[in-house]
């Protein structure tokens, strides 16, 4: 079948080909009576305007690059469909990547994004760099980072989670459960969110009578291996916890499905609390106790503020709509929480 053209459409409007592109771009004033005979030519050839050749006037590829830390960890996947409804929504199409806590694979994956040219970048990725951020800005990408330090240039939005709400639920959960010996297993201390979610954890305990230094802090790498091989070492505490809270969701199924290898019943002989909620949080034995994060909001929060970010780039509006925006956590309890063995 013959691909329409842009001058098969101006042939059925009687139009010259500059007035089609003029009402498809929406570049200069077409009279009402021509506009509506153009896109009464476009719908009934179904006419299909190229991407590359708008992009030439309007100044978009109507992309946006998305980079994850790690596409196996399920907490993305609503974050990815969530970005992808309000892209499609706004006829952008999504290019995924997955940095895997990488800051190298990351790098190469910005100058791909760059000669792709694409409008935006989201980074959902727990290992960044001012480096990172700097390719972008210096090439005047606008970009959205998911909780990360701050960041001050200009183009760039933050969203913060407020994990504190969340973690404090949790310590006031196990608290008022009995439980006096704790655990936290974190994801790699050289990543800023690790350290601050072991940092507010510590500080909740300490502000309910908890000593910090009397806390078990295993450093784990986010991932369900990272939660067998750190209950070794809790396990070899010579007082035991009863209670941990998990960096993720992940971890924290590690941590339950090693107990189980050595005979502990979860939760009678050790509480787990996660980090996530994640589907299957909710789907193991005993389902998990976790600090939910809500995910299909962070993915919709971030393209919202990329294509404002975008707008504002190409002035189309003023300013680009907020640059931080903070979203909470909260507790949700299971079963894989109960009082400490007697």
């Amino acid at each position: 079948m013959k691909r329409v053209t842009m001058s098969d459409v101006a042939k059925r409007a009687g139009v010259s080909k500059s007035t089609v592109s003029h009402v498809i771009n929406k570049t200069r004033f077409v009279e009402e009576e021509t506009r509506l005979r153009v896109l009464q030519a476009i719908e009934e050839l179904d006419y299909r305007p190229s991407k590359v050749a708008r992009s030439l006037v309007s100044r978009r590829t109507g992309t946006v690059g998305l980079l994850i830390s790690d596409v196996g960890n399920p907490f993305y996947h609503q974050v990815i469909l969530s970005v992808e409804d309000v892209a499609l929504a706004n006829d952008y199409s999504v290019f995924l990547f997955n940095a895997s806590y990488d800051l190298d694979r990351s790098l190469k994956y910005i100058y791909s994004m760059i000669e792709r040219r694409v409008d935006g970048v989201m980074f959902m990725s727990s290992r960044l760099s001012a480096e990172l951020i700097n390719e972008l800005t210096r090439y005047h990408v606008p970009a959205v980072v998911l909780d990360w330090e701050e960041v001050q240039a200009e183009g760039v939005g933050m969203i913060r989670i407020e994990f504190e709400s969340g973690i404090r639920e949790a310590v006031n959960h196990l608290i008022g459960l009995g439980h006096r010996r704790f655990a936290h297993v974190s994801g790699p201390l050289d990543l800023w969110t690790a350290r601050v979610r072991r940092d507010v954890f510590l500080q909740a305990l300490a502000e309910k009578g908890i000593d910090p230094r009397e806390v078990i802090v295993v450093e784990g790498n986010l991932r369900i291996e990272g939660g067998r091989a750190a209950l070794h070492e809790i396990l070899a505490a010579p007082q035991r916890p009863t209670a941990v809270l998990a960096a993720n969701d992940l971890t924290a199924l590690g941590i339950v499905w090693e107990a189980r290898e050595h005979g502990l019943r979860i939760p009678e002989d050790l509480s787990v609390v996660g980090l996530d909620d994640i589907t299957l949080a909710a789907q193991i034995t005993p389902p998990l106790t976790t600090i939910a994060l809500p995910c299909y909001e962070i993915g919709s929060v971030a393209m919202n503020m990329l294509l404002g970010l975008i707008s504002a780039s190409l002035g189309e509006e003023e300013g680009g709509g907020p640059l931080r925006r903070a979203v909470e956590t909260h507790l949700v309890v299971r079963q894989s929480t109960a009082p400490p063995p007697q």
